[in-house]
């Protein structure tokens, strides 16, 4: 069974897809309710108070909180492959009507969606930058003294060194060579980038 969120994979874990599919099973005011804990949960896994509120939430409707469990966790998969797909809404309801969602919890999950997948996409962002950001910088110049090439001879080079954090505590040093020209459009690609990133965390 295809699915967006898996880039065309026809596999999918069957205890996975019939959880999602449970999510059927609850009305149109309880849907809503647990599909929102579970986006909030993913835009800010450390602030949502995600266990007590699924706790109350199985306790005020009447569920069985280990099966409630089971239903949220496969929606908290499907929700995170949908944003790293950055999937539309309305790639998000073939996604549900693929796996074999009814049509009241597809429009429910994709209303849903609708009001929190701009967030989680910036979300996404940010912690992309973060996990990636340069923390240290080395650099220095040089001048070619000899080479087989003549015309190469006196001609200025930088040494670059970064240090990048990879996220986890991860740091990789990351060393590069390069002419003066393609220092400066080295420079000019990475204000690019920057502009182009402070345009989609705004």
């Amino acid at each position: 069974m295809a699915s967006y969120f898996f880039c065309g994979s026809n596999e999918l874990d069957p205890q996975i897809q019939s959880d999602i599919v449970t999510a059927s099973n609850f009305n149109q005011t309880q849907l809503p309710e647990l599909v929102t804990l579970v986006l909030e949960l993913l835009l800010d896994p450390n602030g949502s108070g995600f266990q007590e509120k699924l706790g109350e939430f199985a306790s005020t409707n009447g569920v069985n909180a280990p099966a409630l469990k089971n239903v949220a966790r496969g929606l908290v998969i499907f929700f995170r492959g949908a944003t790293k797909h950055n999937l539309a809404p309305a790639q998000v309801a073939a996604d549900c009507e693929s796996l074999g969602l009814s049509e009241e919890a597809t429009g429910a999950i994709k209303e849903c969606w609708e009001k929190y997948y701009a967030g989680l996409a910036g979300a996404q962002v940010d912690k992309t930058i973060m996990a990636n950001q340069v923390i240290d910088m080395e650099w220095k110049f040089g001048v070619t003294a000899a080479s087989n090439q003549v015309a190469q001879v006196g001609a200025t080079f930088l040494h670059l060194k970064l240090v990048i954090d990879r996220g986890n505590g991860r740091h990789e040093d990351v060393f590069m060579e390069m002419s003066l020209p393609q220092f400066f459009q080295f420079m000019a690609d990475m204000e690019k980038a920057k502009t182009h990133l402070d345009f989609l965390s705004s």
